[in-house]
């Protein structure tokens, strides 16, 4: 297994399965929840960070750092529309809100490629 095949199955854990309604549904305006989600998912990637490269590497920290960051402005939900807006993907009703997470979910995944492509550089 790949380091980029680690931590999208990390992903997948960290995001869909150890996700509480309470996060998913009130991460974009309750800090609590939005804060609570990103531990919980980024202690995720650090345990499989740790058992691919040890408590010593720097890089891992940071990598998890740059992540944890980026997820929770990602998860605010705005900057997501804000590039969908700009890419001319607009959602213009409810039944077409499946795109945003759609979005959201390919924007993580290319994140977690970029980590891959920095740890193993």
């Amino acid at each position: 297994m790949t380091i980029f095949e680690s931590l999208l199955l990390a992903h997948l854990v960290g995001d869909w399965l150890l996700q509480t309604e309470w996060q998913a549904n009130n991460k974009t305006h309750k800090w609590q929840a939005l804060l609570s989600h990103v531990f919980t998912y980024h202690l995720v990637i650090l345990a499989v960070l740790l058992a691919w490269f040890g408590f010593r590497n720097v890089d891992v920290y940071i990598t998890v750092a740059v992540l944890a960051v980026t997820h929770a402005v990602l998860d605010l939900r705005w900057p997501v529309e804000w590039i969908m807006k700009t890419l001319r993907h607009t959602v213009t009703n409810q039944s077409e809100r499946w795109m945003v997470i759609v979005v959201d979910q390919s924007i993580h995944i290319i994140l977690l490629g970029l980590a891959s492509l920095f740890l193993s550089r």
